[in-house]
């Protein structure tokens, strides 16, 4: 089984696609609706089950948004 936490989801999603696995994508999200998300997508955590991996993926960064944005 691969490990794939902290990988950006586009090289996760080719490893696991070249190995036969079909990819399912969550993600999630600061539960603060006031910040701003951006960077790429990494995998934060995966599972697997019945030739499927299921990732569930985080922006890299975040930050408060401006007042008034």
């Amino acid at each position: 089984m691969l490990d794939l936490l902290g990988h950006p989801l586009d090289q996760a999603r080719a490893l696991l696609e070249a190995e036969g696995y079909a990819v399912e994508v969550r993600e999630t999200r600061p539960p603060r609706p006031d910040v701003h998300l951006f960077g790429a997508l990494r995998v934060v955590r995966q599972t697997f089950a019945s030739g499927t991996a299921r990732l569930v993926v985080v922006h890299e960064r975040y930050a408060p948004r401006p007042r008034g944005a």
